[in-house]
């Protein structure tokens, strides 16, 4: 568990923030991998609608948090709807309200393309806890682990509401327009839901239509 201080933001008073001593699953035995799609701090940007914060920056894909140092101090900032945008070196992290089990909440999402379409991806890292072995296998025990995860893409149209991707032709169905143009572009492609690029591409091209 992080420990946890309670602070405020100086120039953001209706945000809450904490002091944290350390990014870790607290254990007794040794944790591969880390919460962090970067380990390391990042210099980035955190922009409100009227002020924006220069600092170190990281990501705790983990906790789906955004962590950064203020005057000597590791604080951490949750997904809110005062800040417009976290620039984390060369991506972009903004805030969305989506669905998780069954409820809404606000998450920190990678900002892929936008346009008429907004095309995003959710970063995953999920903690696997110590998995004890089997002395009649002769298996030992398995360490607890952070794993990377594949990406969850999402996308918005105009104003509407974040919608995940599913399959391909579903997406285009959504479509308000450009339907026909856009599918002949998928097959023509072989555009896989699954990759990253290959979705950046398809949203660019309806984006350009």
């Amino acid at each position: 568990m992080l420990k946890k201080f309670n602070s405020w933001l100086g120039i953001a008073g209706l945000l809450c923030l904490t002091v944290i001593a350390k990014g870790q699953v607290v254990s007794d035995t040794p944790v591969k991998g880390t919460p962090y799609m970067q380990e390391a701090y990042v210099d980035g940007v955190i922009y409100y609608a009227s002020k924006n914060l220069t600092a170190p920056i990281r990501y705790n894909a983990y906790q789906d948090l955004i962590e950064y140092k203020q005057d000597g101090k590791a604080l951490v900032l949750d997904a809110n709807s005062k800040i417009q945008k976290v620039q984390l070196g060369d991506e972009a992290f903004v805030p969305q309200k989506y669905n998780l089990n069954g409820k809404s909440k606000l998450g920190y999402f990678a900002l892929l393309d936008s346009g008429k379409v907004m095309l995003f991806a959710k970063r995953k890292i999920v903690f696997s806890p110590v998995q004890k072995g089997r002395a009649l296998d002769g298996v030992g025990d398995m360490p607890a682990e952070f794993k990377r995860t594949a990406d969850e893409f999402y996308y918005r149209i105009g104003d509407g509401e974040l919608q995940e991707l599913s399959n391909i032709k579903s997406m285009i169905a959504t479509f308000p327009d450009k339907q026909s143009e856009v599918t002949q572009y998928a097959k023509k492609e072989k555009i896989s839901p699954k990759k990253e690029k290959e979705v950046i591409m398809l949203v660019q091209y309806y984006n350009s239509l």
